[in-house]
């Protein structure tokens, strides 16, 4: 304890306008006069013992045994009347939503409930004048922030009897790149605490709160994150001695090796730094939790749900297990199989909603033309977000836009029913901020935004959030799915959608993002590509590409591109030429071409960093980047070269969830009609890598192929022997 902390630590609190804290030592304690609340605050500190003795104005002299106890009392943060104000926000909520826990952490520690995640922070030993991190990662989806809030409602719920380190939950908002204390000053408000921004740190150095930074990807520059590792580094300096930092964000962007690396503040050997990897919740976790949510057995055994439920499934992602629990009845979606699973969830919701508008409102509307109109509605209130680049709108823009979404000819006492409606629909919440109102999931606001994209620049239109906004990894893996939809459902849309974003990419004035957002779309969009389409990208820069699927024909010149992610995809067809690339995430599932570019550095799926140009050329050349790859122990020479690879590559990497034929989509018919099919389908299904359900479906009975662990085929492992054993079987059949 010495002068210049003490300055640091009360400062903060002096009244605005008023001097700052004078101290005076004497006889081994000192003496800290300041003006709080407008009146003279008087502070003795015992330098040995650490006792505080505080008198504000006229009233009675009070005892705390440690600063630490001084600033939690009422007289600074009032921490307890925090703990009560954040139990009763988020109980009523939490409760309702609650999935369960499923991580491990960087050590392999297996992680399965929250109580194990908050015993982490502060498990380890610390040395003197150290910092703690916690990192939290994964993909969209996963349940980061979920995994905040049921940590924050823990530690409010207990602080009572426990104290323990209350959680500051700091989401980032908006499409903007965000500042860490104007994103502390509205999480404050929204707790109605009179703490304020620049208090937040000394009371994380004291261990008395811990700032969880939610969405911490975003806080940055596209061009490197120098904002947020800067500001980072700043904080991590200043919270030294007791302070925890929480730091959550998506697994492309976030590691611990990389923390370790950039953030120039933290000391390897010295400060804490601990990784909690989300993953989905099991099979049997996400069965429990729905049973909880009255699920029967029966409801659970349907086929079109069980296969839903299988390891490692999409649906099994928090997002999903929410919308089947609370906007679904297992009857709905009995016998369904649709090709795209959020569409196939929001259109049974939208289906149900539509029912719920009442007798007035169909009297004069369809059920079908009441579907039409909430669908428009959700595009509408997905742009008009993005174009003030908010995460809720107010009651009054909701209105507007459920008037301009429902269009003329209905009568005013009409037209009132379905806002008071529309504003309520189960695909919306309630925000923070009373009165507003927001997306259940930004993966729901990015399906109904990126339909918005697709649409919008088929038809030449560059709607604002595409010219202004920053457009991340989250919305770009979102768009990704959406657009492979439109492909197969309009392909036409989709054609002109690629014909004017190559046009506008190259034309479009250096003014804003606008250029550099195309070029990502059309990154996004690699799978769609035909051959006929004639794809040319040509002439932009890019800060952050996401790719999936199978590459279509495509010819890329003259592009840069800071970063792109391409886990999973098989970029064989492009023709690369004159195109830089920084920096490449990759898994043993991605393919390249001879011509793709050698990257500055290469980031591998165990989060491992490349930069040696040599290895990362060697490293993409046993990937397809050599005319001859290299041969492993798991698939023969004889299937690499048969038709039948490509046949599986193509099929696993499809983003359809099932696949039937004669469905009019071409990306399907490209597997399904292939003659290796039949062949390929056989061992598929023997090793229980195909499930096949026959339905009726339109024009008659058919069989629905959905591909189980794709992820698995596709990264070959020579440890995985069910896989070996299908690729040996594969071998022996063609």
């Amino acid at each position: 304890m010495n002068r210049d902390q003490l300055l640091s630590d009360f400062s903060p609190f002096t009244d605005i306008g008023e001097e700052p804290p004078k101290i005076a030592l004497q006889k081994g304690k000192f003496t800290v006069r300041f003006i709080r609340d407008g009146r003279e605050l008087k502070l003795v500190i015992d330098s040995t013992t650490g006792v505080v003795q505080s008198t504000l104005g006229k009233s009675p002299v009070r005892h705390h045994t440690s600063v630490a106890a001084l600033l939690a009392s009422e007289l600074f943060a009032n921490l307890r009347r925090w703990a009560e104000v954040q139990r009763d926000l988020l109980s009523g909520e939490i409760e309702r939503r609650m999935i369960p826990v499923n991580a491990s952490t960087h050590d392999d520690v297996p992680i399965k409930s929250i109580n194990e995640v908050s015993k982490l922070l502060g498990s380890a030993a610390r040395p003197d004048g150290a910092a703690e991190v916690l990192l939290i990662d994964g993909p969209a989806g996963i349940g980061k922030t979920n995994l905040i809030v049921q940590l924050a409602l823990e530690r409010a719920t207990s602080y009572k009897s426990a104290p323990t380190p209350l959680i500051l939950h700091i989401k980032s908002r908006g499409r903007v790149l965000s500042n860490l204390d104007d994103l502390m000053a509205f999480s404050l408000q929204t707790i109605r605490s009179t703490v304020t921004y620049d208090q937040v740190p000394v009371l994380v150095r004291h261990g008395l709160i811990v700032a969880a930074i939610d969405g911490f990807d975003e806080l940055g520059d596209p061009n490197g994150y120098d904002t947020a590792w800067g500001q980072l580094s700043e904080l991590i300096a200043f919270v030294r001695g007791k302070g925890t930092l929480i730091l959550a964000g998506r697994d492309t962007f976030i590691s611990r090796a990389r923390l370790l690396k950039d953030v120039s503040s933290l000391r390897e050997s010295i400060d804490i730094v601990n990784s909690l990897t989300l993953l989905l919740p099991s099979p049997q976790q996400a069965k429990e939790w729905l049973r909880n949510h009255n699920w029967t057995e029966a409801n659970l055994e349907i086929p079109s749900i069980s296969v839903l439920l299988d390891e490692n499934s999409f649906a099994l992602r928090p997002v999903f297990l929410r919308l089947l629990a609370e906007n679904i009845k297992p009857k709905d979606i009995k016998g369904e199989h649709e090709r795209f699973l959020t569409s196939f969830l929001l259109k049974r919701i939208i289906a149900r909603e539509a029912k719920l508008f009442g007798k007035a409102v169909q009297a004069v509307m369809s059920i079908p033309q009441i579907e039409a109109f909430i669908e428009n509605f959700m595009l509408e209130t997905a742009r008009e977000m993005a174009d003030m680049q908010a995460e809720a709108l107010d009651a009054t823009t909701l209105s507007w836009i459920a008037e301009a979404a429902l269009g003329d000819g209905y009568s005013a006492e009409i037209v009132g029913l379905i806002k008071n409606r529309a504003a309520v629909v189960a695909l919306l919440m309630n925000d923070e901020r009373p009165g507003y109102r927001a997306f259940v999931h930004t993966h729901i606001q990015n399906y109904f935004l990126a339909k918005v994209a697709v649409e919008a620049v088929s038809r030449g239109d560059t709607p604002k959030f595409i010219r202004r906004n920053i457009l991340g990894a989250e919305f770009l893996s979102t768009f990704i799915d959406v657009v492979s939809e439109c492909s197969s459902e309009a392909p036409s849309m989709v054609s002109g959608f690629l014909g004017r974003a190559q046009n506008l990419a190259q034309t479009y004035p250096h003014l804003d993002r606008g250029a550099r957002n195309l070029g990502a779309l059309l990154l996004a969009s690699f799978q769609c590509v035909r051959a006929e389409d004639e794809a040319y990208f040509a002439g932009f820069q890019v800060d952050d590409a996401v790719t999936r699927g199978t590459a279509g024909p495509t010819k890329v010149s003259g592009v840069v591109i800071n970063q792109i992610d391409c886990r999973q995809a098989d970029l064989s067809a492009l023709e690369f030429k004159e195109t830089s690339i920084i920096s490449v995430i990759a898994d043993d599932a991605s393919r390249f071409s001879s011509s793709f570019p050698v990257p500055r550095v290469l980031v591998d799926e165990g989060g491992a960093q490349l930069s040696d140009a040599a290895k990362i050329a060697e490293w993409l050349d046993k990937r397809g980047r050599s005319a001859k790859p290299a041969s492993n122990l798991v698939v023969s020479d004889k299937v690499k070269k048969h038709r039948v690879y490509a046949v599986l590559g193509r099929a696993c990497r499809m983003r359809q969830y099932w696949l039937r034929d004669g469905d009019d989509d071409v990306h399907a018919e490209r597997v399904l009609k292939d003659p290796n099919w039949p062949t390929l389908s056989s061992v598929l299904k023997q090793n229980g890598f195909l499930r096949i359900e026959k339905r009726d479906a339109s024009g008659g009975a058919s069989p629905f192929y959905h591909i189980r662990h794709s992820e698995r085929l596709l990264s070959e492992r020579s440890t995985d022997t069910e896989v070996v054993k299908f690729f040996k079987d594969l071998d022996d059949a063609i």
